[in-house]
């Protein structure tokens, strides 16, 4: 089953991301799961330069798994992520194959 997790960044987000113990440890907590992730990645203004959040699609059984995986991070416990939105994705398509 698929959960993607929209999270908007929270107000410390900016300094938070400055941090590069934090981000290193964050992308190593995310290597650490990837056999989970189906996608990942930051959120980005619409001129593209400036993070506002992130969407992580997990590979996993339930919601409770998906959300404790997230909470789990570094980066969440760090206070990252504002509000958090979990929602199972039905996939049709991934990466230019449809799914049948």
């Amino acid at each position: 089953m698929a959960w993607m997790i929209v999270s908007e960044d929270s107000a410390d987000a900016a300094a938070l991301r400055q941090d590069k113990a934090l981000m290193a440890a964050h992308w190593a907590y995310e290597l650490s799961i990837k056999d989970k992730i189906l996608a990942a990645g930051s959120l980005r203004s619409d001129d593209g330069l400036v993070p506002v959040g992130s969407l992580l699609i997990l590979d996993v059984a339930t919601k409770d798994e998906a959300l404790a995986l997230l909470a789990a991070d570094p980066a969440t416990k760090a206070g990252l992520r504002g509000k958090v939105t979990a929602r199972y994705w039905n996939r049709a398509i991934l990466d230019g194959v449809a799914v049948d």
